[in-house]
């Protein structure tokens, strides 16, 4: 199974995305999210906006490979909103994104399928308007060496432009950085030629 080296994800979410159905107005908001906590705040942000609106429905995708999901229909008839929200996100193959869409009832229900369709709809439109990015993975790594070989360590760090994370000079350093998933093969075959210096992967 390969490594998987970077993930889809928003850069720019669309925000006030407006699509009208038989009354009833549905208000797209798309947004990049680290975790579950940053979404559920996210859509409570919206909901104190729109304290006035008859559903806040959303859904959100997470994890490199998109593995964790959640999907709320706020009210409406189960799956005619938050499933159809989160299968856009899945469609457009995006994760660590949240969606939500804001319905203010206009008077005529639509009916289940008609409520899918309108969600749908919204949530692809919102993801049109936006823009998207490709996020590089990391994994957190090591570098063990001793001083006299700090300057060989730093040029490698600076050249590779990883970012460091912590760092402990003395006679035995020591210096946690972040290491690109695609690089990780390369850098562990670098420093095999320096018998002093040890490069190891921390998780």
């Amino acid at each position: 199974m390969s490594t998987l080296h970077e993930f889809k994800t928003i850069e720019t979410g669309a925000k006030d995305l407006v699509y009208k159905e038989k009354g009833s107005k549905f208000i797209g908001y798309a947004k990049y999210v680290q975790d579950s906590q940053e979404a559920l705040s996210f859509f409570d942000t919206l909901k104190t906006q729109h304290q006035n609106a008859n559903h806040c429905c959303y859904a959100y995708r997470l994890g490199p490979e998109g593995l964790e999901t959640r999907a709320n229909d706020d009210g409406e008839p189960s799956h005619s909103a938050g499933t159809p929200i989160l299968g856009q996100i899945q469609s457009f193959g995006l994760t660590n994104t949240a969606l939500a869409v804001v319905r203010y009832f206009g008077g005529t229900k639509l009916g289940v399928g008609g409520l899918v369709k309108a969600y749908k709809t919204t949530a692809q439109l919102t993801l049109e308007a936006s823009e998207f990015k490709n996020h590089l993975i990391y994994k957190k790594a090591e570098l063990h060496f001793d001083y006299a070989d700090i300057g060989l360590a730093m040029r490698w760090l600076k050249q590779g432009g990883f970012q460091i994370t912590q760092q402990d000079i003395d006679q035995i350093c020591k210096i946690q950085c972040l290491v690109p998933t695609s690089l990780i093969s390369s850098s562990i075959e670098f420093w095999k030629k320096y018998r002093n210096v040890n490069l190891k992967l921390l998780e």
